[in-house]
């Protein structure tokens, strides 16, 4: 028998005060999910990645950089990127994100 525990998203959420904090919430071979913290005014620079992703915002607000400009994004907004779209992020307040990718 299988036994499912349900979690809180939140739980062990930490601030790093000079980077972003990245949490591994699941891990297959599949897809990864991920929960991502940004103090505010931190920044994960642009970067090309090699995976498509989508990130949910949970908390906070932030800046998301697109190959066509910028997208701003508040709780329960979410942006998706293909594998070969450039990504980031920026906050504009306390932020944290959920990263769901390949």
């Amino acid at each position: 028998m299988i036994i499912i525990e349900s979690k809180n998203i939140f739980e062990n959420q930490t601030f790093n005060l000079n980077a972003p904090s990245k949490d591994p919430i699941y891990i297959s071979e599949k897809f990864k999910v991920m929960r991502i913290s940004l103090k505010k005014g931190l920044e994960i620079e642009p970067h090309h990645g090699s995976h498509p992703v989508v990130f949910l915002v949970l908390k906070g607000r932030g800046v998301f950089p697109t190959d066509s400009g910028e997208v701003e994004l508040t709780e329960n907004e979410y942006i998706t990127y293909s594998d070969t779209e450039s990504r980031g992020m920026k906050s504009l307040e306390d932020l944290i994100v959920l990263a769901i990718r390949d």
